[in-house]
């Protein structure tokens, strides 16, 4: 072994530089499985490590309604636990400057953080910092906050009625909610001002949170809570509640990065093949004394697979630290916005994971081209005839099954998501099928077109249509590796082009340019003054909105739907998710969100009336993310609890949001007037010139403090910021998968040169003119390039278009001209610098080639 081994160095010293791709497509794969790994790993683990933080306690108990728990369930949380209480309210906060920006007012207690710990410049106690000095109330605001309306200690704001001091900025909030940049920034400040500020009216949408530290289960203290006080329609949620929930979404994202790098490992093990095949075509006649010197066909196995251990595993380990590293820059970033910490323990699963994923891409794909290479007799070698087409010896492809099974069974186990794993192993599975039957197409319909009798062609497209049929071309490989490439860039194509068109074109024409949002029912013509006074032209829309909890659906109980779920089931988590919900119920109106049916018609008031005499119930739309959520169709019943009394429903349509082109959300459309004259608040929309949005602010929040006025124009420029982010980073997919592509082709196109270029010489000594040969070289990579783009749209569509429209809801079937576009583009110009390449190796004389190959 050890002079094996040897000589496997010494040879590959010699001329391993030819391998070189082999290397660069196995680190390019490797990089992007070891960093969405580790990536993975580190914000995971850093995030459910903190769960308790994040949440602010072992559990927290929740009352959605305007009041908070009555003293007996604190007198019985308090016996069981340390409490602190939490006050949350979402308002507006006016800044120096004359803007207006959402917030989230938070009002805490002396206990507060039971876990952690908040971290204020200056360092002082909070209960000093927010209370009333020189008749104002103090408050503290986010950092991020305060850099973006720059903002600084000592600055005065407007809050509700209130003007109040800015005495400190929060660096670091044990419990800052996840989305607190796109939903508000928590403000901390006192109760009192918060009541003295004017905000808290009949409607208003309070949340009275109650974190808890106990030494009992958090299982056993939920159960027993819920027994004392059942049907109070308050919400426990553990921290396990909590890590589950984080886990799953961390989990999904994380699927999809790991499905990209071993997508572009997939593509890179293509290139691992060609390289070494070609890496073995040089070797032939070394091959060759070997076998007539006596050494058997396993020791020179051992020596390629040797070869093939030390350079996939030295590419490997590269790719594996380049992706640790980067994926100690993202968590670093990630850090530095959200209360985690991160711990190297979470590291060597996925770097020895990505090591072991490269190696066995190495030897999966090198196995087949070296049985290949040894099954051929040493008199064939010598005479150069081992680039025919040959079967994998029936021992090689059992090895290579099992380094297949052994990735397969990888991904399974690396993805967090099972469904994610065994759904990309269907589609390279489908992938490959496809490629496979595309190429028996191609290779039969050349072969039937250049013997069609009668067809006048020149000498240069018959001999291209030859070059698609003759089984040792490299049409296959072409075709994996370019087509596997394009049809991920063509999905990247089609996702990025759909945002952007919803972001940039759509919403700007459709969205009002305010969004206004709990507005009590004595303070709607207020509102509608001061936006008319303001600005005369504009066009105001004011609809109620009513909170209900679902009690029943077609007469059966949510909770005998949970019951009658399976256990961990997706139904069971569509259930509790249901019941734990409030649904946002309004009418339909002006359609003020840009609702559309799916499913059902809409309802006249006359058919409404009606139906109230028959049925004595009114009529609803659900939407239909809910109805999906919890099984209804049209035709069902429905009932919800609002305002103290149950409401039941005839389910007469499903609607869907607009995507991004929607305001609220409503989960529920009805009848109008189901709610009586005084509804307990409403939200509304204004259209007018975007250089009044700030002065209707103003004046809303003189007569009306309380009403959450929302700029669309900064909305839209957060989701800007997202869509620029989310672009940013499937560019670099597109990016680093091309990349792979090209090495993969130039591996390829490296492999067949010497046989295409020795084909091209006879045929030029055989009196063929060298400018019908290279016309022909053109058209038959034209023609793989058309063929391979073509299959690369249908599949990326396939793939895309689903996801957007169904997933994501915005249209895109008529965008499937640009994956075309750039699918055709992007593979003619590959393979054009590919003929290029093969051309000028044409130069080479005739006679020296056939000299130095015959």
């Amino acid at each position: 072994m050890r002079f094996l081994l040897s000589l496997a160095w010494r040879d590959l010293r010699a001329s391993g530089r030819s391998l070189w791709i082999f290397c660069a497509c196995l680190v390019l794969g490797v990089t992007l499985v070891s960093a969405s790994g580790s990536m993975y790993r580190l914000v995971g683990d850093g995030l459910l490590a903190d769960t308790r933080q994040l949440l602010g306690g072992d559990l927290q108990v929740s009352s959605n309604r305007p009041q908070p728990l009555p003293d007996e369930a604190l007198e019985w949380i308090s016996g069981r636990g340390k409490i602190s209480q939490i006050i949350e309210l979402r308002t507006m906060l006016g800044t120096p400057k004359d803007e207006f920006v959402l917030v989230e007012l938070q009002s805490v207690d002396d206990f507060y953080p039971l876990y952690g710990s908040l971290q204020l410049d200056p360092e002082r106690p909070l209960s000093e910092l927010i209370s009333i000095q020189n008749e104002r109330w103090g408050l503290a605001i986010d950092h991020s906050l305060a850099v973006r309306y720059d903002l600084k200690v000592g600055d005065t704001v407007n809050i509700g009625s209130l003007q109040m001091d800015v005495r400190a900025l929060i660096m670091k909030q044990p419990d800052r909610n996840l989305t607190a940049d796109w939903r508000g920034s928590p403000v901390l400040i006192s109760p009192q001002a918060i009541s003295d500020a004017k905000l808290l009216r009949p409607g208003s949408r309070v949340e009275y949170d109650y974190r808890v530290a106990t030494d009992i289960p958090t299982a056993t203290w939920k159960t027993q809570f819920y027994e004392q006080f059942p049907d109070r329609g308050w919400e426990v949620r553990t921290f396990e509640d909590r890590s589950q929930r984080i886990s799953e979404r961390i989990g999904q994202i994380a699927s999809g990065l790991l499905i990209i790098g071993f997508s572009t490992l997939f593509i890179g093990g293509l290139g691992v093949f060609s390289s070494i095949q070609s890496y073995l075509q040089s070797k032939l006649k070394t091959i060759a004394t070997f076998r007539s010197l006596g050494l058997r066909n396993r020791r020179i196995a051992t020596v390629y697979l040797l070869q093939v251990g030390i350079m996939g595993g030295g590419a490997s380990l590269l790719g594996g630290l380049l992706g640790v590293s980067l994926a100690l820059m993202g968590s670093a970033a990630v850090a530095a916005e959200l209360p985690i910490s991160t711990t190297f323990a979470a590291l060597p699963a996925p770097f020895i994971s990505a090591i072991l994923f490269g190696l066995l891409t190495a030897f999966c794909f090198a196995l087949p081209a070296i049985g290949t290479a040894l099954s051929v007799s040493p008199a064939s070698l010598f005479r150069d005839v081992g680039n025919n087409a040959l079967r994998v010896p029936r021992s090689w492809a059992i090895a290579t099954a099992v380094c297949a099974a052994g990735i397969i069974a990888l991904v399974l186990i690396s993805v967090p998501s099972l469904l994610f794993g065994a759904g990309f192993i269907l589609v390279v599975a489908l992938m490959l099928g496809l490629l496979e039957v595309t190429l028996r197409l191609i290779r039969r319909g050349a072969h039937r077109l250049e013997n069609t009798p009668g067809l006048r062609t020149g000498i240069a497209f018959r001999l291209a249509l030859a070059n698609l049929h003759r089984p040792t071309a490299p049409l296959r490989s072409s075709l994996l590796s370019l087509g596997s490439a394009l049809t991920l860039l063509v999905i990247c194509t089609l996702v990025v082009v759909s945002l952007q068109r919803a972001i940039q074109a759509t919403i700007p024409e459709e969205s009002p340019v305010l969004v206004l949002y709990d507005i009590s029912p004595d303070q709607a013509e207020d509102v509608k003054n001061a936006i008319q006074i303001t600005s005369p032209q504009a066009k105001a829309e004011l609809t109620p909105l009513v909170q209900g909890r679902i009690v029943s659906v077609n007469g059966e109980t949510v909770a005998s739907l949970l019951a009658d779920a399976v256990a961990g089931s997706e139904r069971e988590g569509d259930i509790r998710d249901a019941l734990n919900d409030d649904h946002k119920l309004s009418y339909r109106g002006g359609n003020i969100d840009g609702i559309e049916l799916v499913e059902g018609s809409w309802w006249s008031d006359d058919q409404a009336q009606d139906q109230d005499k028959i049925q004595t119930i009114s009529n609803m739309s659900l939407e239909d993310r809910e109805a999906r959520r919890i099984g209804i169709n049209v035709g069902d019943r429905i009932s919800y609890a609002v305002a103290g009394k149950n409401l039941e429903f005839y389910i007469a349509a499903i609607h869907r949001q607009k995507g991004l082109q929607t305001r609220f959300w409503f989960e529920g459309i009805v009848a109008d007037g189901v709610f009586g004259d005084s509804p307990e608040r409403y939200v509304g929309a204004a259209w007018m010139d975007d250089d009044q949005a700030l002065l209707v602010q103003k004046n809303i929040a003189d007569v009306a403090p309380n009403v959450v006025t929302v700029r669309t124009a900064r909305i839209l420029a957060s989701a800007r910021d997202l869509l620029g982010q989310a672009t940013n980073g499937l560019l670099v997919v597109a990016v680093i998968s091309f990349l792979a592509s090209l090495l993969v082709l130039f591996s390829v196109i490296a492999a067949s040169r010497v046989r295409q270029v020795y084909e091209a010489s006879v045929l030029n000594a055989l009196g063929v003119r060298l400018s019908e040969i290279r016309k022909s070289l053109y058209l038959e990579f034209l023609l793989i390039a058309l063929v391979t783009a073509l299959f690369a749209v249908l599949l990326g569509s396939a793939i895309a278009i689903p996801l957007l429209e169904w997933r994501m809801k915005l249209p895109s079937t008529d965008l499937i001209w640009v994956g075309l576009l750039t699918a055709l583009v992007v593979s003619v110009s590959t393979l054009v610098v590919g003929a290029q390449y093969l051309h000028r190796q044409m130069s080479v004389k005739p006679a020296l080639l056939l000299r130095n190959l015959g």
